[in-house]
């Protein structure tokens, strides 16, 4: 009985709160709430299980290749300078041919696009024409003599409120 009750408390209040605060939260709210329930958790976890990381991490097993690792990278990054300088080719050079076919290659898709207009096809076109043809619909006669008082929208001519 000691187990049951208090797993079943969380589990009431959490229901309560995912079905009553939840909802009211916004987008914000939830993001940072659930980071900082996330960051929490992984320490908890952490120190939870630290002696396991400790002795048991897949690093320690590698460990003793480090400086070989960084040797070999560093006699690669020599061997590519000397053949370099050997060759007179350039790292610039060898990167800027790839980019440049991009480019030519984006600038004939953008000379084959069609334009907007043949976009449409026949039944959008006559849809278009006939919602510019009709008139705008007649507006019911305002009572309220304080809707003179009410400015404009910028660019659209309508009335920014009813009051």
């Amino acid at each position: 009985m000691e187990l049951v009750l208090p797993g079943l408390i969380v589990l009431l209040l959490s229901a309560f709160f995912v079905f009553m605060v939840v909802p009211r939260m916004g987008p914000m709210v939830l993001a940072i709430t659930s980071l900082l329930a996330l960051i929490l958790a992984g320490l908890q976890h952490y120190s939870m299980f630290y002696s396991e990381y400790k002795l048991s991490t897949w690093q320690a097993s590698i460990a003793g290749y480090g400086p070989l690792i960084v040797l070999g990278l560093a006699l690669i990054f020599i061997i590519s300078a000397a053949y370099s300088v050997v060759t007179g080719t350039s790292i610039k050079n060898t990167i800027a041919a790839p980019i440049d076919t991009i480019t030519n290659a984006v600038a004939n898709i953008k000379n084959t696009m069609p334009n907007a207009s043949s976009a449409t096809n026949p039944i959008t076109s006559n849809i278009n024409q006939a919602l510019t043809a009709v008139a705008p619909a007649p507006t019911a006669p305002r009572t309220n003599n304080n809707s003179a008082k009410s400015s404009l929208i910028p660019e659209l001519g309508y009335r920014a409120s009813e009051v």
